[in-house]
């Protein structure tokens, strides 16, 4: 019985193993497109002359994607809605978005790096996604345009505080939705090589043009902020975090008021718990497991975090529910709704 037990043990830390790899080997098949905070000086973009109006959203394309940006018109509002939720509880939902065919011409018209597919300027309202990455291949124009989206709302959220870049980004990858097998795999490889890099240079591979560099400062910022909203579920953490910037404060202060410890001590706990999580990651990466068992494992997690997550968003619903109720009626307030086309 005894070696039964120890046999059947085993076998569940081997099947624990498997799954894992199974979620890194699909990473590989879904890396999700590169997307960026823009300069401030607008985007320009001659080829986007058609346009399509959703309530306060604009929406200008290229007129051979009309098909592409009519679909996409009709999903924007509960997408922004999507975003917004987890960030705060309304914020002003007028945004300008440009839907071009290639990265090359996000590039261009933005002045950001040729790996990026799509690009915010938060303080304008202004998005560039682009339906083709770098090399080609069709973007995930949801999680692409969430992101951008999410850079804007986080800008609204905290009354445009001044933030790092590592945190916008975080935020950005964090709120999305689903999770990221890449950006997992990504970081699993800096966890076991040359080491996650300290927050002073992360924000400097932001502002670099080595792509690499770049996935490993997004891999990481987004696996940070996780951290932060991980350690509690609801949101309200988060929020009051928000808050706080609101209210004037910069990020180290605000963090201490919303989370009790320091920026420092944050990191610092979210590092020493990175070998841990990432344990499996030396023997997929010396060949010695498999790939094909462990994937119910990994949905199960992404199903439990999902869970979580809708949990605080139904409540976040309710309250909003409550307070359109109390709210005095005709109070002109215009929000996304039917798109028109102009």
């Amino acid at each position: 019985m005894n070696r039964w037990r120890r046999s059947a043990g085993f076998a569940v830390r081997w099947l624990r193993g498997l799954g894992v790899a199974m979620a890194i080997l699909i990473s590989l098949w879904s890396a999700p497109a590169a997307a960026a905070t823009g300069r401030a000086e607008g985007f320009d973009v001659e080829r986007a002359t058609s346009q399509i109006t959703i309530g306060r959203a604009i929406l200008r394309y290229e007129p051979d994607l009309a098909d592409d940006a009519e679909a996409l018109a009709a999903v924007i509002p509960q997408w922004w809605s999507e975003v917004e939720q987890p960030l705060a509880r309304d914020v002003d939902d007028s945004v300008r978005i440009t839907f071009v065919d290639h990265a090359g011409r996000v590039a261009e018209a933005t002045g950001m790096p040729h790996w990026v597919a799509g690009v915010a300027r938060p303080e304008a309202g202004d998005i560039v996604i682009a339906r083709h990455g770098p090399d080609g291949s069709r973007t995930d124009l949801e999680s692409l345009l969430k992101h951008e989206m999410a850079h804007v709302i986080l800008h609204r959220a905290t009354g445009g505080a001044k933030l790092p870049r590592w945190f916008h980004e975080g935020v950005a990858e964090s709120v999305t939705g689903g999770i990221s097998l890449s950006r997992a795999h990504t970081l699993a490889q800096a966890v076991f090589g040359p080491g996650v890099p300290d927050l002073d240079r992360l924000e400097q591979q932001f502002h670099g043009t080595d792509g690499p560099d770049a996935a490993v400062a997004y891999a990481a910022a987004r696996d940070l902020v996780e951290f932060m909203r991980s350690r509690d579920p609801q949101g309200a953490t988060m929020r009051q975090l928000f808050t706080e910037l609101r209210a004037g404060y910069d990020l180290e202060t605000s963090i201490v008021r919303a989370y009790h410890v320091s920026l420092p001590e944050l990191v610092a706990q979210w590092q020493h718990g990175l070998p841990g999580r990432f344990v499996w990651y030396p023997m997929i990466a010396s060949g010695g497991l498999p790939f094909f068992f462990l994937l119910p494992l990994v949905m199960a997690a992404w199903m439990r975090r999902r869970r979580l997550l809708r949990r605080g968003w139904e409540r976040l619903e309710r309250e909003d529910a409550l307070a359109r109720e109390a709210a005095p009626r005709g109070d002109g307030r215009d929000h996304m709704g039917v798109w028109t086309t102009a």
